[in-house]
């Protein structure tokens, strides 16, 4: 059984807020959120400079954001190709309280 990973965040009202995962490296993989209604993705924050090292032939993308009204919010998050939507490899769940 595929564990969730548990995140807790919180932000003010209409403005933007990171939430707890990276796109990542371009393997094939992205992010899916079941977003609430209230709750809108943005459009993704600059990452944090990688090494040359790091890269290995793969850009790194950056944190992706949201922007919502006040309310308490659940957003599931899963890591999957988009031909595989069934078989993600990670899978968050993360509580946004917005005030």
């Amino acid at each position: 059984m595929e564990s969730v990973e548990e995140f807790h965040v919180s932000g003010a009202a209409n403005q933007p807020i990171q939430l707890p995962i990276k796109a990542g490296p371009v393997t094939g993989h992205s992010w899916t959120l079941d977003l609430p209604a209230g709750v809108v993705q943005i459009q993704d924050a600059p990452g944090a400079p990688v090494s040359p090292l790091e890269r290995l032939g793969a850009s790194v993308s950056g944190n992706l954001q949201v922007t919502a009204v006040p309310g308490d919010y659940t957003i599931v998050a899963r890591l999957a190709r988009p031909w595989e939507q069934g078989q993600a490899v990670r899978t968050a769940r993360i509580h946004l309280q917005v005030r």
